[in-house]
């Protein structure tokens, strides 16, 4: 369509004549659109000299795609290498991290080895990821004990951590350690110092649902 109108534009603005020269001027600025509105495969706009259209109709950068990092299982932590935290649950279990496993990805999570030890006695350890931007967890793999390998969970999902489920430890992690308002992260250095402290950041009450 779009090298038929240009093959006919010529043709058009040469004649005289109102009509013509209104036609004229139709047929340029659909092709004019045409080329605004040429896409390829993945969805991304073109501009008419070829280049990527970054911004939307109201001049703002287009928001991309969030894509999570590559991630490696941490060698097993040792049992010396726990501290305690604090969170706001009533079950009756304790809750560990190792310190030392923190990382913070270039994807904006924050990762690390956990450490849940039941009323009886029974330890669980975990590694998982938060992400301060959607108020979600992921469950990468558990051990059974600090000389066991991690068992990789299959297909693991990102999911909300709201603090009225059992889970509600990951909620306090997200909510009194890690997450300042609704995207932003505390920085490293701070949390490994809250962390050190066994101390929740603030205890003025949970998020409203």
């Amino acid at each position: 369509m779009q090298i038929v109108l240009k093959r006919l534009i010529p043709l058009a603005c040469s004649r005289s004549g109102l009509s013509l020269m209104l036609a004229c001027i139709l047929c340029v600025s659909i092709v004019q659109s045409e080329v605004h509105a040429q896409t390829d495969a993945s969805g991304r706009i073109y501009k008419e000299d070829g280049s990527i259209n970054t911004k939307n109709k109201y001049g703002k950068p287009r928001a991309e795609a969030w894509n999570e990092s590559n991630v490696d299982l941490p060698l097993p932590s040792q049992k010396n290498g726990f501290t305690l935290f604090q969170t706001t649950s009533q079950s009756g279990f304790r809750f560990y991290v190792d310190i030392s496993s923190i990382q913070y990805g270039d994807d904006g999570v924050i990762r690390m080895v956990l450490r849940a030890v039941s009323p009886k006695g029974s330890e669980n350890i975990t590694y998982e990821g938060f992400r301060c931007a959607t108020r979600e967890y992921k469950f990468y793999a558990s051990s059974f004990g600090f000389d066991k390998p991690w068992m990789s969970v299959k297909s693991p999902q990102w999911r909300s951590a709201q603090y009225q489920t059992a889970n509600s430890y990951r909620n306090d992690l997200m909510e009194y350690y890690m997450c300042l308002g609704d995207a932003n992260i505390l920085k490293e250095r701070q949390l490994k110092v809250f962390f050190k402290k066994g101390k929740m950041r603030k205890q003025e009450g949970r998020r409203s649902q």
